[in-house]
């Protein structure tokens, strides 16, 4: 069996000494685009790395204004807080107040009420008075 193998492979030495420079012109194209793939890929890590940093100082930016808005907006929040605290007093002062005033005006009505009954009864002992 092998010495048969053996004649078929100087039948076909010829042909395979043919294809040799094909397939090194194949294997020299495959590793020069390979290179130039690798080249390719490598400036484009490039390119991703330089934008990656620039996304990243604006992050930073944001992340800062971000920082100072929360700083903000927790100053606006106690503010509020305590302008709510404050209304609220000043509600309760006034509602204190309106109940003075009402009071105040019941009061002043019963009095001036008591006045001029006072005044009638003095006016008709003053006429009784003048007719005896």
């Amino acid at each position: 069996m092998w010495p048969k193998v053996i004649a078929q492979l100087f039948e076909l030495l010829p042909h395979i000494s043919r294809l040799l420079p094909l397939a090194d012109k194949f294997f020299t194209s495959k590793a020069a685009s390979e290179k130039a793939n690798e080249a390719a890929l490598v400036a484009m890590a490039e390119g991703v790395r330089g934008d990656l940093g620039q996304v990243t100082k604006a992050h930073l930016g944001l992340y800062r204004q971000l920082q100072d808005q929360s700083a903000q907006i927790t100053a606006v929040g106690e503010e509020v807080k305590r302008a709510r605290v404050s209304m609220e007093q000043h509600e309760h002062r006034m509602a204190t107040l309106e109940k003075g005033v009402a009071s105040f005006g019941l009061w002043l009505k019963a009095g001036v009420s008591l006045l001029l009954i006072l005044a009638v009864v003095v006016i008709i002992l003053l006429v009784e008075l003048l007719h005896r």
